[in-house]
């Protein structure tokens, strides 16, 4: 079957940002998650050195021209090590996924049961992974990517005051890290699958340590978290926000996001945030700071049985 694309992969980040930089430049709110992973790996790679135990890897699409495309990548360090799938024409998809099974099958990286991105592509994409490895497809977590140009601060503001996370944080922003993923499943409705381990983020000393992750203080006590990564083509991706359950509904989260990406604008950048399309209260308090929608996303997990 021929193609008028290729799939070129690469495990050296900086070569990715070497070859495909202009693409991911030219829309940076679009690419913010790729640019941004991709830079941070990179700052922390060394060619030829230890490799993580997790897949690590991007994949170039070019067209017959020979122009960059589109990247996709396999980066998150932890189960289901999903792919990102970017906005791609549903045969270029099939194509990324034929190239990301044969990548699994010579490495013996974990299955591919995970991608996530535009619901067209990821949608050829896991169902090409699915004829080659059988299951079943589902609808995981949807997600919306926003962008804001102009921010509305809380009027009144809540209580208490923003500072950047130090050190002295650590031990409360680890575990905060930890329950996000967890707790933002339960405000959208979502029960952890048994036996499936809760998604993490990784590197909290690292996050403080780069100055990207901000709290809200009320009389000493921290109660609420807003992470930032540093900015890549100019742009910064907010996240994650998380408020412990027993001090939500005060309009801590509004006052801290609209304070960090206050910051960011007036530090010349563009700003821009992920939310679960699920949860009505975060989608619904972004948009009153003013953020708007910019492109939908999708997770389609594969279920595979065992025979």
């Amino acid at each position: 079957m021929t193609s008028e694309y290729t799939v070129e992969l690469f495990d050296d980040p900086a070569a990715v940002l070497a070859v495909a930089g202009d693409l991911l430049a030219a829309e940076p709110v679009v690419w913010s998650v790729v640019a941004s992973v991709t830079h941070h790996t990179a700052r922390s790679y060394s060619p030829g050195g230890p490799r993580p135990e997790h897949p690590l890897w991007w994949a170039v699409v070019r067209g017959l021209d020979g122009a960059v495309v589109a990247v996709s990548m396999r980066t998150m360090p932890h189960p289901p090590h999903t792919v990102w799938v970017p906005d791609l024409p549903e045969d270029a998809a099939r194509l990324l996924a034929r190239a990301a099974l044969d990548r699994t099958a010579r490495s013996g990286d974990t299955p591919l049961i995970s991608a996530n991105g535009p619901l067209g592509a990821v949608r050829a994409f896991t169902d090409e992974v699915r004829r080659a490895t059988g299951g079943t497809v589902r609808e995981d977590r949807p997600e919306r990517l926003w962008e804001a140009t102009r921010i509305v601060r809380p009027d009144p503001p809540p209580s208490g005051r923003a500072r950047q996370a130090t050190l002295a944080d650590l031990r409360v922003v680890s575990a905060w890290f930890d329950v996000f993923h967890t707790e933002a499943d339960a405000q959208s409705g979502r029960t952890p699958e048994e036996g499936v381990e809760p998604l993490r983020i990784a590197g909290a000393q690292r996050w403080i340590e780069e100055g990207g992750v901000w709290l809200w203080e009320v009389d000493g006590e921290v109660v609420q978290l807003t992470g930032a990564r540093p900015p890549s083509f100019g742009v910064v991706r907010i996240g994650p926000v998380y408020t412990p359950s027993q001090h939500r509904g005060r309009g801590y989260a509004r006052a801290l996001v609209a304070d960090v990406a206050q910051r960011v604008l007036d530090a010349g950048h563009r700003v821009c945030l992920y939310t679960d399309q699920d949860n009505p209260v975060s989608n619904r308090v972004y948009a009153a700071i003013g953020f708007e929608p910019v492109l939908d996303q999708v997770n389609l997990a594969i279920d595979r049985k065992e025979h």
